[in-house]
């Protein structure tokens, strides 16, 4: 944090002042004199070294810039306060560690989740997680984990199941790869040995909209059986991968990869949270899964995928 803060007591006066309009109501809310919050007030305009009200003798207005500095101020005292609460809130009583075991997907774990579970431990320190990675399937009533990620069509009939978010397809590349002068055309980008995993090559290339009637899967120069060893391969610079954004958002914050072709088109599966259909009351789990189902929304919404369960699921 650069520059100076205002003194505190100052700006609880001041907002305190523009919220209730009255030093005598500021005054009895926070238990100090009216001129103490006179007093405070000025000192913030000196602080600032311009004027907030305008005064007229007992009759008080704010300026342009106090009524556009009295709303932040106000909003940022409140931000202060929620943020209080949401510790307060979530503070352990003193409690037992709380176990909690998760299974999922590799990809998906090393991706996407581990990135992002330091805030969940920030916030739930007494859960201690059990990631259990794993592409099979998963029996919850046989008890040996708590939940499950999974990615597919939302049909599990003998678990509860939560729709966490979608995902989308596209191709992707290291730098190294591309070179200094990538491929124009989706026909000089398939020249480059292609790696294949899972996806669906005819998903992609049916919603390219330069992609002609006569093109179908490439060949492959190498095939993986986890999407963890494509996108490793793939950032080796061995060759052009089809992969979901959610596994490579990483590498592509990190630039170790790039977009090697701007379409992106929506996958026809989705995430989502597995939990057994009969179970006893386990904080630690839903305090996951109300913490999961946040953490999907707001990634779905900074790449517009959809956030429920995909139509025709």
């Amino acid at each position: 944090m650069t520059g100076r803060a205002p003194p505190l007591p100052a700006l609880r006066a001041f907002a305190a002042w523009v919220r209730l309009g009255s030093v005598n109501a500021a005054a009895e809310e926070l238990q100090l004199t009216p001129g103490a919050v006179s007093h405070q007030i000025r000192a913030l305009e000196e602080f600032l070294s311009v004027p907030l009200i305008e005064r007229n003798g007992r009759r008080w207005a704010l300026t342009d810039t106090g009524r556009i500095y009295g709303y932040q101020v106000r909003q940022a005292l409140q931000d202060i306060v929620d943020v209080t609460e949401r510790v307060r809130s979530q503070r352990p009583a003193q409690a037992h560690t709380q176990d909690l075991r998760v299974a999922v997907l590799p990809s998906f774990a090393n991706g996407w989740l581990l990135p992002r579970l330091a805030d969940f431990t920030r916030w739930h320190p007494q859960v201690r997680l059990q990631l259990h990675g794993s592409m099979d399937y998963v029996d919850l009533s046989e008890g040996q984990v708590d939940c499950a990620i999974r990615f597919g069509h939302g049909r599990w009939p003998e678990a509860e199941v939560r729709p966490l978010m979608g995902d989308s397809l596209l191709l992707l590349a290291a730098p190294s790869l591309l070179g200094p002068e990538p491929p124009q055309t989706l026909q000089q980008l398939l020249q480059l040995p292609l790696l294949h995993a899972s996806e669906n090559w005819a998903t992609w290339l049916a919603d390219v909209p330069e992609a002609h009637s006569g093109v179908q899967r490439p060949a492959s120069h190498m095939s993986f059986t986890d999407s963890t060893h494509l996108l490793e391969a793939t950032r080796l610079g061995m060759g052009v991968a089809l992969s979901r954004r959610s596994i490579a958002d990483q590498l592509l914050q990190r630039r170790e990869l790039v977009q090697a072709h701007a379409h992106e088109c929506a996958h026809a599966s989705a995430y989502y949270l597995l939990l057994p259909q009969v179970s006893g009351k386990h904080p630690a789990r839903d305090a996951f899964a109300d913490w999961l189902q946040g953490a999907c929304a707001r990634f779905a919404q900074r790449h517009a995928l959809p956030t429920g369960v995909l139509k025709g699921s």
